[in-house]
Parts: structure tokens; sequence; C-alpha cells
């Protein structure tokens, strides 16, 4: 099982004939591939990331659903460490 955070879309590039996306979480950037992506991906969209491809686009809604349950989760675990 995997577990990906969602990462918004700030840059498209092309390397060697290949389309990536710069995707960022919380100042964080990573680079991913969009070649099994079946649509288009643009600056602002939300993508799921793993090993470096781009497995999912999200809508902005589903996006910070996913989001708010992370910072939860995060939330709680932080004080469960106090």
């Amino acid at each position: 099982m995997c577990l990906a955070i969602p990462c918004k879309v700030v840059e498209i590039i092309e390397e060697d004939g290949e389309k990536y996306a710069i995707a960022e979480y919380k100042g964080v950037k990573q680079k991913a591939k969009l070649t099994l992506l079946d649509k288009e991906v643009k600056i602002g969209d939300y993508i799921l990331i793993h090993t470096g491809y781009a497995l999912e686009v999200l809508s902005e809604e589903d996006a910070k659903l996913s989001l708010e349950a992370w910072e939860e989760l995060f939330k709680a675990l932080e004080e469960m460490e106090q």
C-alpha cells in the first residue's frame, strides 16, 4: 500500500522528449513524470505522486479534503508524541 499527499503543480517541463510536473507540498518540490496520466496536467492542478510518477490528477475539492485529512493526522500524531 502506498500513501500519497496531493501536491500542487507549479511548473511543467520537458526533458528528453518526456513531460514532467514540478509539484509542491509545504515548500518541498518534486519532479513527477506525466506519462501514466491520460489527461493533460496544468499549472495549479493537484496530483498524486508515487516513485517519481504522477498517478492521478485530483479535483481541487478532493485535494483540499485530502490535505485537511492529512493535517488532522499530523496533528494527532504530534499530540501523541507529547
